[in-house]
């Protein structure tokens, strides 16, 4: 995984400060040790974030990784059938 601890440290903080029951994936290239540059893809799983908590938490994550390429999707559990949270929990890891 292609994340430092102190950034899996700040994703998971940022995210449980506003919802403490969500869980967080890392998938795409940053779970390949072997590839090079690529976005910080994640899926939170949550049932009480919605659109301004997910913008704010945007900004809370950049501000503490550093300012980079982040695709955050946030799904309830009830759309985990949907293509992009099959493949992240597929695919992906958990922070």
């Amino acid at each position: 995984m292609r994340l430092t601890a102190s950034e899996i440290s700040a994703i998971r903080e940022e995210i449980v400060r506003l919802d403490p029951k969500a869980e967080v994936y890392l998938y795409g290239s940053r779970v390949d040790d072997t590839a090079r540059g690529g976005d910080v893809d994640l899926l939170v799983l949550s049932e009480i974030l919605g659109f301004r908590e997910v913008m704010r938490l945007r900004l809370q994550i950049l501000d503490r990784i550093g300012w980079q390429q982040l695709d955050l999707a946030v799904r309830r559990r009830d759309e985990l059938n949907e293509p992009l949270a099959v493949m992240a929990l597929e695919t992906g890891v958990k922070l």
